[in-house]
């Protein structure tokens, strides 16, 4: 245990609580080897949340179980509860929960909280403006749709100029922070996850607008990132437009713009299948099948370039049947019998 967990435990504030010992019964199978620090820790917290303890002390006590296990659970609902009931200042809370989020990218019960807080947050926001936050049978139906959300916000053309400002201001820092974590690791599940859970809760305001640019910033640096990608797909379906023409048209123009050409890919295949390793690869050769099996169907009235085609794909499709893709030679033998078909 570290001197300053001694200390902790010793001060004349924890003088009147008893610890509660883990109970695994006389003889364990299999005990966890908890460090004295954790199990000391949760001894407190036992003897606290028995009781139901409101206080100060249990917030922080709390705060040191989570930063010695960010995955909790349990911990974290306590201090959801703690929070809430002592009043505490959440923008503080999401400063803390924003360092362990960094450290801690991975951790589900992290993100999980920030959407707690978050939620609890934008609720005493619109208390405060004096706005009303019951449920039409509308807005249930989108309750019903975010389980976990205590808050149902009003459209945001309906609500006061002043509170729009306030609510772009915390929208943005979240949706900045979540870029902050996806910079750490960009395709993050539960970033990705926390991020549509921003978009959808505080509703169909400007910050639609701006995700597709963060979007299409981020599909241009890596073309491969599917996160980006289904993030785009859940814009375009649950965003404020309607799919129309015109909508589609732009999708089709940025899968334009980020596509590589085929020629491409044929010289990357071909330059990689000059080195000794590549050349065993099923996966560069069956691309260049294809690659040329297109060209040669394009090109029929070029019969030399057509005939050029067709002799690289019976090539290919060669070695993959002989020699680097033999579990698969039947099939590789049906798309040679393919080649055939088309005429020189």
């Amino acid at each position: 245990m570290s001197d300053t967990e001694a200390s902790f435990f010793e001060s004349q504030q924890w003088a009147d609580v008893t610890p509660v010992p883990q109970d695994d019964g006389p003889n364990p199978l299999v005990p966890i080897a908890y460090s004295e620090e954790y199990s000391t820790a949760m001894g407190y917290l036992r003897a606290l949340t028995q009781k139901n303890e409101i206080s100060e002390r249990a917030l922080e006590l709390t705060k040191m179980i989570i930063e010695l296990s960010p995955s909790h659970y349990t911990v974290w609902y306590y201090r959801q509860t703690l929070l809430k009931a002592l009043d505490k200042d959440m923008t503080e809370e999401l400063e803390w929960n924003g360092e362990m989020a960094i450290e801690h990218l991975k951790s589900y019960q992290i993100w999980h909280h920030r959407q707690v807080v978050v939620d609890h947050l934008s609720g005493k926001l619109l208390a405060s403006e004096g706005i009303d936050t019951s449920s039409s049978p509308a807005e249930t139906e989108k309750k019903s749709r975010s389980p976990g959300n205590s808050v149902v916000i009003p459209p945001y053309s309906t609500l006061p100029t002043a509170f729009q400002e306030h609510l772009n201001t915390l929208v943005k820092k979240e949706l900045d922070f979540i870029a902050e974590a996806l910079r750490e690791d960009s395709k993050n599940y539960h970033a990705w996850s926390y991020r549509q859970w921003v978009l959808r809760h505080f509703g169909h305001g400007p910050w639609w607008k701006n995700e597709f640019s963060y979007l299409e910033d981020l599909i241009t640096v890596d073309v491969r990132n599917n996160s980006a990608w289904n993030q785009r797909f859940y814009i375009v379906s649950e965003g404020p437009e309607d799919l129309t023409e015109e909508v589609i048209e732009r999708e089709i123009k940025i899968l334009n713009k980020v596509k590589h050409p085929i020629s491409e890919v044929k010289v990357f295949c071909e330059t990689l299948i000059e080195q000794p390793r590549a050349n065993f690869s099923p996966f560069v050769h069956s691309t260049l099948v294809d690659i040329y099996e297109e060209e040669a169907k394009r090109s029929r009235d070029e019969a030399s370039t057509n005939a050029e085609a067709l002799e690289k794909a019976r090539a290919s499709v060669t070695m993959l049947a002989d020699k680097v893709d033999t579990i698969r030679a039947k099939y590789w033998n049906w798309r040679k019998s393919q080649l055939q078909l088309i005429a020189v």
